[in-house]
């Protein structure tokens, strides 16, 4: 005869399902806090329902004299698109290099001299609350009007952004294989080389493909500014009134970031 050893289920008791549906003071303290801040902000910024209703017919005013577009500004958007695209994707490419000595620096489980790790960090935050815009004015009056201009303020935001978000990864990752690397006498550059950036390359390809898209967007409208792309175009056409030309380039816009969401969907797909 064949025992049956599987232990026997425990029931949960009522004290067992009373602490499930308890929540802590911690957890009340949070959500009062959060509730705070949200009735806070809402106050801070007129927020209002009724507002947005009453302002309805007036959106409407303004896109329907959009209609039909002006099609006669499509080469300049096009063209106007093309560099800033490129100006996303240089930027984008330029900000990874910086950013990933960066983060090592700021990553406590790669370098555990706190005064590193806390100047790191420090500098990340400086410069990541700086706005892109603010950086693209900088660097208009330091080389003139023109795509370099916002092509160095990507750089920098995206190297500041991207070296917070490496930063998190490396602390997060599993170091077992470090250690053990360690152990074996694999040297710190060593075990960079051999063991984190391979271990990490899959998830900091992700969210490149993140930042490149959201470089895209910003992109278009550091030409506020004058610092290149279609940003200045769209400016231009907004200031004339010509909201059928707003309309063409705002289209174009569109198609080129729902295209590339799309191609960085099915990269990161393959990748993680």
């Amino acid at each position: 005869m064949t025992l049956d050893t599987k232990p026997a289920e425990r029931t949960p008791s009522t004290a067992d399902l009373a602490a499930l549906r308890r929540p802590s003071w911690q957890t009340g303290a949070g959500v009062v806090v959060v509730l705070a801040v949200v009735l806070w902000s809402a106050q801070t910024t007129e927020f209002s329902l009724a507002a947005v209703v009453d302002g309805l017919p007036h959106i409407a005013d303004f896109v329907g004299r959009m209609f039909p577009p002006d099609l006669a500004v499509l080469p300049t958007a096009v063209s106007l698109m093309g560099e800033t695209l490129a100006i996303a994707v240089i930027g984008t490419a330029i900000g990874v290099l910086l950013a990933l000595p960066w983060a090592l620096l700021a990553a406590r489980s790669v370098f555990d001299q706190a005064w590193l790790h806390h100047a790191a960090r420090a500098s990340i935050n400086v410069t990541r609350a700086i706005p892109e815009l603010m950086w693209a004015l900088l660097f208009v009056s330091a080389v003139g009007l023109g795509p370099l201009a916002g092509t160095l303020a990507i750089v920098i935001g995206s190297a500041a952004g991207m070296a917070r978000l490496f930063a998190d990864i490396f602390e997060t990752m599993d170091m077992r294989a470090w250690e053990s690397a360690a152990a074996a006498g694999a040297t710190r550059s060593q075990r960079i080389s051999w063991v984190l950036l391979p271990q990490s390359v899959p998830t900091v390809a992700s969210y490149t493909l993140l930042v490149l898209d959201g470089n895209v967007r910003a992109a278009s409208l550091l030409g506020i500014v004058g610092a290149g792309g279609i940003g200045m175009e769209l400016t231009q056409q907004l200031r004339l009134f010509e909201y059928g030309n707003v309309l063409t380039i705002v289209l174009v816009v569109l198609v080129v970031v729902v295209a590339l969401d799309r191609a960085a969907a099915y990269l990161r797909k393959k990748l993680i």
